[in-house]
């Protein structure tokens, strides 16, 4: 089959990416935010909680001090619970920003900054049991429910090994001071969470190399598709090829149209042919107007006889010219010699005085 699987055996081209980004076909791994926000949570938690905590006691005591001259006053009570519960609920707003920053920035850093309008239109073609049941029951599905499974076992044996390590200290805390059970526990919770979170990275890690594979597999092409890619971008082959025929007829047609204003035309004698002008007042060096070989030197060679120009045998001159000189630029000074003296030689025949000095040793 020209589209299985099978058959995609090459890259993706840049624009079968691109087309992929804008559809939301990227490689994004769900396992890797949850993991990076629960170590920005440790982190900044390890940091800020002492602050958090002196901070909400003063208010829970400003709070108390408050409420109780205003306990007999229903209509004053509430607005200051409400106010109280404000200010505990500003302290943790920067905590909740950082953990959404972190979020949102682990996302951009997997598939960059990219927002797909189709992927917000509902689509209609996901709706249904049988669309359901096959993204259920497909590779992806299983998978995913793989990587469920996983999750959970892991997490459950990290959780028993945790609290297995710490049940010792946990038995004699009925005998401990309140500050000391409160760091018992917060000692225990860190170190259950920082555990929980080291293997579920490890987890995300694999899930993420998981997910590039997969993406860079769905977005194999097969060779028919890259060829009809590159008709689209650049153009049909045989069209192209047509277009450049038609270029080289007009070139050439438009340079034989040029040979009737040459003053000599120099002949290797059979294989090669060029066309050279001179007029003081235009150029500094006499110009190739035209040149050819094989067919086109004979038709240059035509266009001259017809055009009464003078044709020379000279094959080195004609050679180098036709070598190192394109069409509408003018000779080296290496050749100004032997061209100047070609067109003497012209001049002469003609027995007429030429519109122009000959160009001898430099040309001006």
């Amino acid at each position: 089959m020209a589209d299985g699987s099978a058959d995609r055996t090459e890259r993706a081209t840049p624009k079968r990416r691109e087309d992929a980004r804008k559809k939301g076909q990227v490689a994004l791994s769900p396992e890797v935010s949850p993991v990076a926000v629960l170590l920005a949570a440790l982190t900044i938690a390890s940091w800020g909680v002492p602050a958090m905590l002196a901070r909400s006691r003063l208010v829970l005591g400003n709070w108390l001090a408050a409420i109780g001259p205003l306990a007999a006053r229903d209509d004053a009570t509430w607005p200051t619970i409400a106010r109280a519960l404000m200010e505990l609920g500003v302290l943790l707003v920067p905590f909740y920003l950082a953990m959404a920053v972190v979020g949102v920035s682990v996302v951009v850093a997997q598939v960059g900054w990219s927002l797909s309008p189709e992927l917000i239109l509902p689509d209609v073609s996901r709706l249904g049991f049988t669309n359901g049941a096959k993204r259920i029951f497909s590779t992806n599905g299983a998978v995913n429910l793989l990587k469920a499974v996983v999750k959970i076992a892991l997490v459950a044996a990290v959780a028993y090994r945790i609290v297995r390590s710490h049940a010792a200290a946990a038995i004699a805390a009925p005998s401990m001071t309140l500050p000391d059970i409160l760091d018992l526990t917060g000692h225990g919770l860190r170190t259950l969470l920082l555990a929980m979170a080291l293997a579920l990275a490890v987890l995300g890690l694999a899930d993420f190399v998981w997910q590039r594979w997969r993406h860079e597999q769905s977005l194999k092409m097969s060779r028919q598709e890259v060829k009809d890619e590159q008709k689209e971008s650049e153009g049909d082959p045989t069209v192209r090829a047509r277009f450049r025929r038609a270029h080289r007829e007009l070139v050439k047609r438009r340079m034989l149209s040029e040979v009737k204003r040459a003053d000599v035309v120099l002949t290797n004698p059979v294989h090669v042919a060029v066309a050279l002008r001179y007029r003081a007042t235009e150029m500094t060096a006499p110009q190739v107007i035209a040149k050819g070989a094989g067919e086109l030197a004979q038709k240059i060679k035509d266009a001259a006889r017809a055009a009464g120009v003078p044709i020379v045998e000279r094959r080195a001159l004609a050679r180098a010219l036709y070598r190192t000189v394109e069409v509408g630029a003018e000779i080296p000074p290496a050749l100004y010699r032997a061209v100047a003296e070609i067109l003497a030689y012209i001049y002469s025949l003609k027995r007429t005085v030429p519109p122009h000095e000959s160009p001898s040793g430099e040309a001006r």
